[in-house]
């Protein structure tokens, strides 16, 4: 059975509804000011990872498929930084709107639909469109528009020992409709 998704354009709405899914928390201007006195400066975490998936490292990342076949999700969160070149091959993230346990029980009970992933056509360098944190447990998968000689690269800023696990679709298959 295959589950057919169709990749819409990166929008403030766009996002804002993955944020309000918790699927994503956006890292844009204006977000995380803090109020501090004059004379001072002051910090806060915006969210700390598990001592157990090690010490934070950074990635560059390059997609040249428009397979899906590596849908996963992560048990710790991790930061993505779209900053490309222009005229790049567009970025997909095609994301589960659900927790992966509610997929996973979903592809079980044979209920799943296109409805729950949403599928998003990227846009680098964008202040307010191109800085997320995917969180801990949703699945995803990157891929691009269309395999070409100049394919679409970003960053990751992860644990170093982040786990991967892949999502099991059984009799079903997840396609992305360009």
């Amino acid at each position: 059975m295959n589950i057919k998704v169709k990749p819409i354009p990166v929008s403030e709405e766009v996002l804002e509804k993955l944020e309000s899914y918790g699927v994503i928390r956006r890292i844009r201007p204006g977000k995380d000011i803090l109020e501090t006195e004059k004379g001072q400066s002051k910090h806060a975490s915006v969210y700390e990872c598990d001592d157990k998936f090690g010490p934070h490292k950074l990635i560059c990342v390059t997609i040249n498929s428009s397979e899906p076949s590596n849908f996963l999700y992560h048990n710790d969160h991790e930061d993505f930084m779209l900053i490309d070149l222009p005229n790049k091959t567009d970025l997909i993230i095609t994301m589960s709107i659900h927790h992966h346990t509610v997929l996973e029980e979903k592809i079980e009970n044979k209920t799943l639909s296109p409805d729950d992933f949403m599928s998003v056509i990227f846009k680098p360098n964008d202040p307010y469109l191109s800085f997320f944190t995917m969180k801990a447990g949703y699945p995803h998968v990157e891929t691009c528009s269309s395999v070409s000689d100049t394919p679409p690269s970003f960053y990751v800023g992860e644990c170093r020992d982040l786990d991967e696990n892949h999502i099991d679709f059984k009799t079903y298959k997840l396609e992305i409709e360009v």
